[in-house]
C-alpha cells in the first residue's frame, strides 16, 4: 500500500474565523447578555417583593402594637386592630422622646399575634436596639421599617424573617441555577451550532477537493490508455510498422490498453451501483477452498498479479453463501493493488474456513491511516506526478461488494512487512 498523506483544505482561514465569530460568538454573547440582565431583572423583583411584604408586615405590627398601648391608656386616639396610625413628623420623634420603658413596652409586644415566621424589633433614634422579640435573628438580609406614633414617637418598628431570609437565599439560589441552566443551554447550542457548521462546510469543502482530485486523476488514467491506443492505431494504419512481429505487438498493445481502459470504466460504474444501491448479488452455496483452487480460479489470479500469486487453503474447509463473481472482483481489486505497490513481491492468497486473506510484502499502511484506505476517492499519493495510478476507488468497491454479500473486508499489518487483507464471508446455514 502507498504512504500516505492528508489533502489539505482550501479556503481562508479568516473567513472560517469570521464566520464563527458571526454565528457562534456573537449570538453566544448576546444570549449571555440576555440570560444576565434576566437574571438581574428577576433578582430586583424578588428583592422588591420581599421588601413590600416586610414593610407591610411591619406596619401591620406598628399598628397593632399602638392599638394596644393606646387601648391601655385610655386614649381617645385608640382604633380597631389593625387600623393605620398616622406617622409622626421627624422634629415631633426627636423632642417627644417615649414615656414608656422597655419592661413597660414587653408585655404589649409579648401578647402580639404572630405572622408567618416574622420577627421585628423597635429602634431608637440612633439606630440601637430598644426590644426585640425572642426570635429575632442574628443575620438578616432584608427588613420593612415603620414609625411608631405617641406615646413611642421616637421609636421605629422593623421587621425581618425569623429564619434570617433562609426562604429568600433558597429561591435566589433557584433563581440562580435555573438562569445558570439557560446559560448554558444558549451557550451550548450557539457553540454547538456554529462547530457543526464548520465541520460541515470543511467536510463539504474536503469532499469538493477530493472529487476534484478524482476527477484529475481519473482524467489522466483515461488519458494514458487512449494514448497509448491511438499511437498504436495510427502507426498501423499508416502502415509505418513494416515488420510483422511489432504489427502483432502493437495491436496486443491496443487489446491490453483497451481492457485496462474497460477496467476504470467498470469501476466507476461498480462504484456508482454501490453508492445508488442498486448493485445485485448472486448468492450462492459454495465451498470456499474448492472455489478458490479451481483451475480457471487460479489461472484468473495469476493473470491478474502477472503469475506471483500463490494459493493454498491452510484451515479446514467452510461453506459460504456468497456472490463469486463479487469474490473475483475483490481478488481482482486486491492482486492489482499489490501489482502496484509491492513490486516484484509475491501475492499470496490463503483460505482458512470462512475467511480468504490477501498478502502481500509491499510498504503497507502507516498507523491511523488502517480504516481511511476504504474511504472513497481517498488515496495515499494524490499527485498526477505520483509513481503509481489509480483513482481512489479499489478498496471502496471491495469493501462495499464485501458488505453487500453480508461478510467485510479488512486490513492489518503483516509480520514482516506488508498488508493482509481479510475477506470474511458468511457461513452458509446448516
Amino acid at each position: 500500500m502507498p504512504t500516505t498523506a492528508t489533502p489539505s483544505l482550501p479556503g481562508n482561514r479568516k473567513k472560517e474565523l469570521r464566520l464563527f465569530l458571526l454565528t457562534t460568538v456573537l449570538p453566544t454573547l448576546l444570549g449571555l447578555a440576555a440570560a444576565a440582565w434576566s437574571f438581574r431583572t428577576s433578582w430586583q423583583k424578588m428583592q422588591l417583593d420581599e421588601r413590600r411584604d416586610l414593610q407591610s408586615r411591619a406596619e401591620w405590627f406598628a399598628d397593632a402594637l399602638m392599638s394596644r398601648v393606646l387601648a391601655s391608656e385610655g386614649s381617645p386616639h385608640a382604633g380597631p386592630r389593625g387600623t393605620r396610625h398616622p406617622q409622626p413628623p421627624r422634629h415631633l420623634k426627636e423632642n417627644h422622646p417615649s414615656s414608656l420603658s422597655a419592661d413597660e413596652i414587653a408585655p404589649f409586644c409579648g401578647r402580639l399575634p404572630r405572622r408567618d415566621g416574622t420577627a421585628f424589633e423597635i429602634r431608637n433614634l440612633d439606630g440601637s436596639r430598644f426590644f426585640a422579640s425572642a426570635d429575632w435573628p442574628a443575620r438578616h438580609r432584608l427588613e420593612g421599617e415603620c414609625s411608631l406614633g405617641p406615646p413611642l414617637g421616637d421609636k421605629t418598628l422593623a421587621t425581618a424573617r425569623a429564619d434570617g431570609g433562609a426562604g429568600f437565599r433558597l429561591r435566589l439560589a433557584l433563581l440562580f441555577a435555573r438562569n445558570a441552566l439557560i446559560t448554558l443551554l444558549i451557550s451550548s447550542a450557539f457553540v454547538g451550532g456554529g462547530l457543526h457548521l464548520l465541520r460541515t462546510l470543511r467536510r463539504e469543502r474536503l469532499d469538493a477537493r477530493t472529487k476534484a482530485d478524482f476527477f484529475d486523476n481519473v482524467s489522466h488514467e483515461l488519458k494514458t490508455p487512449l494514448a497509448g491506443i491511438r499511437l498504436n492505431a495510427e502507426l498501423l494504419v499508416k502502415n509505418r510498422i513494416p515488420d510483422a512481429e511489432l504489427r502483432r505487438g502493437a495491436l496486443e498493445a491496443i487489446l491490453v490498453e483497451s481492457d485496462r481502459l474497460g477496467r476504470m470504466v467498470d469501476e466507476l460504474l461498480e462504484f456508482r451501483r454501490l453508492e445508488k444501491g442498486t448493485r445485485r448479488y448472486r448468492l450462492e452455496t459454495f465451498d470456499l477452498a474448492a472455489f478458490a483452487l479451481d483451475p480457471a480460479e487460479l489461472q484468473a489470479a495469476a493473470a491478474v498479479s502477472q503469475g506471483r500469486v500463490t494459493v493454498r487453503a491452510v484451515g479446514p474447509s467452510a461453506t459460504v453463501t456468497a456472490d463469486k463473481d463479487a469474490i473475483r472482483q475483490i481478488g481482482v481489486i486486491l492482486g492489482s493493488n499489490a501489482l502496484k505497490y509491492a513490486g516484484d513481491g509475491p501475492f499470496e492468497i490463503e483460505i482458512d474456513g470462512p475467511c480468504a486473506r490477501y498478502m502481500d510484502r509491499g510498504p503497507g499502511v502507516p498507523p491511523g491511516d488502517e480504516e481511511r484506505i476504504f474511504e472513497r476517492f481517498w488515496r495515499g499519493d494524490d499527485s498526477l506526478s505520483a509513481a503509481t495510478s489509480g483513482s481512489g476507488l479499489g478498496l471502496a468497491i471491495a469493501r462495499g461488494l464485501a458488505r453487500g454479500m453480508g461478510g467485510d473486508l479488512a486490513y492489518a499489518r503483516r509480520p514482516g512487512g506488508g498488508s493482509v487483507f481479510t475477506l470474511h464471508l458468511q457461513e452458509a446455514k446448516p
